[in-house]
């Protein structure tokens, strides 16, 4: 009878954490085919949408109703927008970095849900000659993590600078370490775990450590590199939830508990140092089959 009850148990975990899952609100952004060239870059709005559910399966939200996005830029500025419709569409002026941060409320059985996900997003279009110093400022104070929670959030996550084993720091590699801290209406809050999921269908709940951090280190891409593809980049999402006992009203509906919910899709490619080492290989090869042809050739000659 002890074994059925612990298989229930179990079960009805399981049963949690697909659901957990399932509810998971993600970023992402539409990429557009390349249809002609020319034209005004500076212009070129980037369009993005709202899916949920997990990797595998997965919808898009069309009902945006109750929602908003706020855009930070390289100043770290703060642009806040309503949604209309089903499209998320924002006209980058400067190349660089900018983060999108969506944002749903929603009364479902007496709970206030508020779904919230965070996503870089880098534009390369931008006026080089309206950009540069930006540019250069945003590289020397690294603006691209550790930043300040936005006050208009009660719950967020930031990711803190990687800790790199190569040499290039334009992006994320396997074998980097992933350090991320959670909060709560601008405090750390260091007893929250992450969740992360990867499209290889890798997942791991994660624990902080005394000061707050949360950190991992990012596993091998399992897609194997093919000709056309060679670089291929994977997606994995990083999601945190914490309920809070607190009543209230939402939009004319009662609620007796808020619970948030934050979701950071990123992309890693396979690391730099794996390239690295098979060029070593190839180029040591090739030299030990020089030497060796040349030490032949010599004691032919020789004879």
């Amino acid at each position: 009878m002890k074994r059925v009850h612990l298989l229930f148990t179990f079960l009805l975990m399981m049963g949690h954490l697909t659901m957990i899952s399932a509810d998971t609100y993600w970023l992402d952004e539409s990429k557009k085919k390349p249809c002609c060239k020319g034209g005004d870059k500076e212009s070129a709005a980037k369009e993005f949408l709202i899916k949920k559910g997990t990797f595998g399966e997965n919808e898009k939200v069309r009902d945006l109703k109750n929602s908003k996005i706020y855009i930070r830029d390289r100043d770290n500025q703060i642009t806040e927008q309503n949604i209309t419709g089903g499209t998320i569409a924002f006209s980058p002026i400067y190349k660089g970095n900018y983060h999108l941060i969506f944002e749903q409320k929603s009364v479902r059985d007496s709970v206030l849900h508020v779904n919230l996900s965070s996503l870089r997003v880098y534009n390369k279009e931008g006026n080089i000659s309206k950009s540069l110093l930006k540019e250069i400022r945003g590289k020397t104070n690294d603006s691209q993590y550790g930043l300040e929670p936005i006050a208009q959030l009660p719950f967020q996550i930031i990711m803190e600078r990687p800790i790199r084993r190569h040499h290039i720091n334009c992006c994320l590699y396997s074998g980097d370490i992933a350090p991320f801290k959670v909060y709560y209406n601008g405090e750390l809050q260091k007893d929250i775990p992450l969740r992360v999921s990867m499209e290889s269908g890798w997942n791991a709940t994660i624990q902080p450590d005394q000061e707050g951090v949360v950190s991992f280190e990012i596993p091998r891409s399992t897609y194997a590199a093919t000709d056309k593809d060679k670089k291929r980049s994977e997606k994995m999402i990083v999601e945190a939830s914490y309920e809070v006992n607190e009543s209230g009203t939402y939009e004319g509906q009662p609620y007796r508990s808020v619970v948030y919910g934050m979701s950071m899709p990123l992309s890693f490619g396979a690391s730099p140092l794996e390239y690295e080492s098979k060029v070593l290989g190839f180029t040591t090869a090739i030299g030990v089959m020089l030497v060796f042809s040349l030490g032949l050739y010599y004691n032919r000659r020789k004879k």
